[in-house]
């Protein structure tokens, strides 16, 4: 992003932290009020520790076998963990008393959904999976897209070319729509509005140009987006059994 500047460097540790106090936040709530929801959010929180930890490692670990071997598990994340975020909103809204969100066809509905996300991530991305190293703003990581702006140098990354691996993330964006969906039911229904705000800041964070910010803006609202996850969870699943299996 710019010569002799590494945010990205110091921003990804910070990630990690965030998303661990996601997760033993969500863990806490399961433990002493067995919160609708918020096991989803742990597994959720989970992924995104390691996925954040490992790009934090990556000039540490350099370029090679093993740090391309550890960087698979981030991309199996996203593929079959992500969908699960409508799961788990599903459950924030009954817990909040969206009675919509209780009945039996939203509930297939929602299912059909994840399945077919699940199924599109790991068939269409995920199965034959091929990823290159990408230097950008301080950090080290393999990815299945290069833009020329995140070649790495020569000495340690030989001479790149752009590669197209796969497209938009689909099921992260269809997953953001439902979250934004039932944050818009929880803040007209219950005046909660701190979900919805976390799908629109994410929403925001994912349309800065990946090309000359990197990663940085969109893990930064990963981050925002699942400790508004978190806090809903806190907010109504307290005193509400899960109303979805």
């Amino acid at each position: 992003m710019f010569e002799g500047f590494t945010l990205s460097a110091y921003l990804f540790p910070l990630y990690v932290v965030g998303h661990l106090s996601i997760f033993c936040w969500a863990l806490y709530l399961v433990k002493v009020h067995k919160a609708p929801g918020a096991w989803l959010v742990a597994m959720i929180a989970a992924g995104l520790v390691y996925d954040n930890l490992i790009i934090s490692l990556g000039y540490t670990i350099g370029i090679g076998p093993l740090l391309q071997d550890l960087s698979w598990p981030r991309f199996a994340m996203h593929a079959v963990l992500t969908p699960f975020m409508m799961i788990a909103v599903t459950q924030m809204a009954a817990a909040g008393g969206i009675r919509w969100a209780e009945t039996t066809q939203w509930r297939i509905f929602i299912w059909v959904l994840v399945v077919a996300m699940i199924a599109y991530g790991s068939l269409g991305h995920l199965i034959e999976l091929k990823t290159v190293p990408a230097c950008f703003d301080g950090i080290l990581r393999y990815t299945a897209n290069l833009y020329p702006s995140h070649f790495c140098p020569e000495d340690i990354g030989g001479v790149q070319e752009a590669v197209k691996g796969s497209g938009p993330p689909i099921p992260s964006i269809v997953g953001n729509i439902v979250t934004l969906i039932i944050g818009f039911s929880l803040w007209r229904h219950q005046g909660w509005v701190w979900l919805m705000v976390g799908a629109l800041v994410m929403f925001g964070a994912a349309s800065v140009p990946f090309r000359g910010f990197g990663m940085a803006p969109g893990n930064a609202g990963e981050v925002l987006l699942l400790f508004s996850y978190v806090a809903t969870v806190s907010r109504f699943g307290r005193f509400r059994k899960s109303a979805i299996a």
